[in-house]
């Protein structure tokens, strides 16, 4: 399992703040004829600058020719009058000015899409209806702007001037995505009854219903300022008109997983409801369900209602074999591990790597988590795969009181060897953490341990902190005795004070089957005999290949 947080869909693009044009009050317009050469600009160097019509230019590109002029600075006299809803002062200029009805600032918008009320959204409407569905720079219509201002009688009147209600902004979100992170209720309800498709996806997959989902949990609410009454309402808005529960994102979630995610136990329900128990076992494209999710963020009360109210199975697991304990173990969420476990959850439940929750908590320095699986059965034995113990991920946590809360409780846990011997002071050596070498020393641990890596080198606890660099951890480990491997293999191979430092000679396989104690008596005896002359050559030479072969 990554022990990181797992990829939980909690962001939404944040509300933009709608009409917030740059002011025209201070921003002086050049006129609409510009100088034609920089020699006739100087000549008339007190030309006061005129706000009846502002400079234009048209706006090409290399692709196609627009029907339209994009300003190089500020707005027209048009959109700072449909800015301040100055409607009769639109009307004139609609009259006076036609010609720059169709301009466009900067970013693209229109006077349309100036427009902070029904009255002037009507008058230039009707006046120009091929302003309506025209779109910024950011793809967003006049109509995308009035469902997020939560205008509902400039929605309504855009909408009766022939204004798409299925319009899609450069990111794939409709005009009903933005009513509802919005949280603008009526709006959503009235595009709806114009038409709007209920599941349509943005270009991640998710749909109004997803959003909705998320806007009614806390940590969502916080983010964008949604009350969850009003997110709820959407949700139910939403569901009344055939809002899709099924619908899945880029990522294969579906809404349930989005409830979960923000913690919003109301909105599980709801969608549990409508997608029937099928709902709480959904699962993404990495087979997290709506509890991994509600787990991973500490939501007990929606883990709780998962499993006692929806059917959700609290062992089960995902496509790495992680359970939702594992999640809530290793990211910290006590009070949700304890509900876990006291849902019936497995507290040694082991994942594809061998892992279980507490190894899971220990790595990430989970001391009140740990805690908690070892007072429920939890086992500070477990290994993974490899053979790494809890002490190994304790001590590349780094964190001293986990260290000093095994010793009390599991000392012998902080000595054992993985399958190539590497114990917890090699983790803790190769990992510089001096005050964590300090307790395993102080605990007993093996000082002289040796590691083989997968290159075939041997090394010890000593060695690993010279190999990084790690020179006050050295020091620190020499001070207790600790050596190298090449010391503790030379100290193997040379004898002791006592023996000969000549070398004996090889030995060689007896092939005879005989004791070969009688025949080293027997050759004793032959070469007394020799002595004085009883025996010839031949037989020494058998006495000393019997003495040769002799051990």
């Amino acid at each position: 399992m990554d022990t990181k947080t797992p990829p939980i869909p909690l962001k939404v693009q944040e509300k933009p703040k709608p009409k917030q044009q740059e002011s025209v009050a201070d921003v002086s317009l050049p006129p609409l004829t510009p100088y034609r050469n920089h020699r006739q600009k100087q000549k008339t160097p007190g030309t006061q600058w005129s706000r009846d019509v502002p400079s234009a230019i048209r706006y090409q590109d290399h692709q196609k020719k627009r029907p339209y002029r994009v300003l190089q600075i500020g707005a027209t006299p048009l959109m700072h009058a449909c800015q301040q809803g100055d409607r009769a002062r639109v009307l004139r200029l609609l009259k006076e000015q036609e010609e720059s009805i169709g301009y466009r600032d900067r970013t693209l918008r229109n006077a349309l899409h100036y427009c902070m009320d029904a009255g002037t959204g009507g008058a230039v409407a009707a006046t120009a209806p091929e302003l309506v569905n025209a779109p910024d720079a950011e793809g967003h219509t006049p109509l995308h702007l009035a469902v997020i201002a939560g205008d509902t009688q400039l929605v309504a009147v855009l909408l009766a001037n022939g204004a798409d209600v299925n319009a899609k902004d450069l990111e794939g979100h409709s005009v009903l995505h933005w009513a509802t992170v919005c949280g603008e209720a009526e709006c959503v309800r009235l595009v709806l009854a114009a038409g709007a498709r209920p599941s349509t996806p943005d270009l991640r997959g998710g749909s109004p219903l997803h959003y909705a989902a998320q806007c009614c949990g806390a940590a969502a609410t916080a983010e964008l300022a949604v009350p969850k009454k009003v997110g709820l309402k959407v949700l139910q808005t939403l569901l009344e008109f055939g809002a899709d529960v099924n619908a899945k994102d880029e990522d294969g979630r579906q809404p349930i997983l989005w409830a979960a995610s923000a913690g919003s136990v109301e909105a599980v329900l709801a969608l549990a409801r409508a997608g029937g128990s099928a709902a709480a076992g959904a699962a993404d494209k990495d087979g997290l369900t709506a509890l991994h999710c509600a787990a991973s963020r500490g939501h007990a009360r929606c883990v709780e209602a998962l499993v006692n109210l929806c059917g959700a199975h609290p062992d089960h697991v995902d496509d790495n074999g992680c359970s939702a304990l594992h999640y809530a173990a290793t990211l910290g969420h006590a009070d949700a591990t304890a509900l876990i476990l006291k849902l019936g959850a497995d507290p040694n439940r082991q994942d594809r790597k061998g892992r279980t929750p507490a190894l899971c908590a220990a790595a990430k320095g989970q001391l009140e988590t740990l805690k908690i699986l070892a007072q429920h059965g939890g086992s500070l034995y477990a290994r993974t795969i490899r053979g790494t113990g809890v002490a190994h991920e304790a001590v590349a946590s780094g964190r001293i009181e986990l260290i000093k809360w095994l010793a009390k409780k599991r000392p012998s846990t902080l000595d054992v060897a993985t399958h190539d011997g590497k114990t917890p002071l090699h983790v803790a050596a190769l990992h510089g953490h001096l005050d964590v070498c300090k307790a395993l020393l102080d605990n007993g641990a093996r000082i002289n341990a040796v590691l083989r890596t997968s290159k075939g080198n041997l090394m010890t606890a000593l060695d690993a902190a010279l190999y990084r660099g790690h020179r006050d951890c050295a020091k620190l480990i020499q001070m207790h005795g600790g050596t190298t491997a090449q010391k503790l293999r030379m100290q193997k191979t040379v004898p002791n004070k006592g023996q000969s430092k000549a070398k004996a000679p090889k030995s060689r396989r007896r092939t005879s089957t005989l004791d070969a104690q009688p025949l080293a008596a027997c050759a004793s005896r032959v070469f007394e005999t020799r002595s004085r002359g009883i025996i010839g050559p031949l037989h020494c030479y058998l006495v000393q290949t019997i003495l040769f072969y002799a051990p």
